[in-house]
């Protein structure tokens, strides 16, 4: 998918399988701060060198194999579920043998115990997912916020004529996490628990997050800069088709985001503050998008269709 903004410097990011097109200086804000004009909501940059945006790098094989055997380790090898290639507990296919996930590996000793008694598994989760503060991030359990709690039926006595099913497993998804009030996004944390203990954890939150001391670019010079931009159709419709963002497309209050992005080198993950900008087309058959503005440096970090996007929670 081709982005096209006009007017504006020229480079290039990859998002869910389609390449991105971005021509994007916010040119007119630029030239606003060298006249020394500022609006309302347009706060001063500090000058001051800033270790910003935070980065996790990526860890070499070896390294992370290790990572992965101590992890395993620390956790009597209760634990089915791998590090990501960054150390943490979020999902990455990494470490899969033969691109297959470890947890449904038909040779996996699954406890085949019903759990009747569930008031002590949020508890017991929560515990786990601290003492994992290492690759989980997560270092208070109070932070933690339970977004959906569902049993995971399976088999009792499989293969006997005496089989039945019941709940051997419970699935808790916590919610993304928040710094002052603020969502970084894609930090749901899942843990399965069965009647032994916690067996996987998927996902992670970021520790000592860098994020900026001013607002550089404030939301309404961003909208303003994305009216005119360009964006291709052509794969949504079949023949070519550009639509052009309106400034109606363009009413909703964008919302400030904590957002995980691999880096341009595909070495290392960074952790950038945006505006999460919601483009609502106008009389078209389509949802729209939202696009993530860099609010130090004034770039679109990333553009996600919000048909992708509610196709990924659901």
């Amino acid at each position: 998918m081709l982005f096209q903004v006009t007017n504006f410097g020229t480079f290039t990011i990859h998002h869910t399988g389609f390449k991105y097109v971005k021509k994007l200086t916010f040119l007119a804000i630029v030239l606003t701060l060298l006249l020394g004009t500022y609006s309302c909501d347009l706060l001063t940059v500090s000058l001051e060198e800033q270790a910003y945006p935070t980065k996790y790098p990526s860890l070499d094989m070896a390294e992370l194999v290790a990572l992965n055997a101590e992890y395993k380790k620390e956790n009597n090898g209760r634990l089915c579920s791998t590090l990501n290639e960054y150390g943490f507990t979020g999902f990455s296919e990494v470490l899969f043998e033969d691109g297959k996930n470890p947890c449904e590996r038909v040779n996996r000793d699954v406890v085949r115990i019903g759990i009747d008694n569930t008031d002590t598994l949020l508890a017991a989760a929560k515990r786990v997912i601290v003492q994992n503060s290492k690759y989980t991030g997560v270092n208070d359990s109070s932070e933690l916020v339970l977004e959906e709690m569902l049993p995971q039926p399976g088999c009792i006595n499989c293969g006997r004529p005496d089989e039945y099913s019941a709940d051997i497993e419970w699935k808790l998804t916590f919610e993304n996490q928040l710094i002052d009030s603020t969502e970084v996004m894609d930090t749901e944390i899942t843990v399965f628990i069965d009647a032994k203990g916690v067996n996987r954890i998927w996902g992670n939150w970021y520790p000592d997050l860098e994020v900026p001391d001013f607002v550089n670019f404030g939301y309404l010079e961003v909208q303003e800069g994305m009216v005119g931009w360009e964006i291709d159709m052509t794969e949504y419709y079949g023949e070519e088709f550009i639509y052009t963002v309106q400034e109606g497309d363009l009413t909703e209050i964008p919302q400030k985001v904590y957002l995980p992005i691999k880096s341009d080198s595909g070495n290392e993950l960074e952790v950038r503050t945006c505006w999460a900008v919601s483009i609502n087309t106008v009389n078209l058959n389509f949802p729209g998008w939202i696009a993530y503005i860099d609010i130090e440096e004034g770039f679109l970090v990333d553009l996600v269709s919000k048909q992708v996007e509610f196709q990924q929670k659901n």
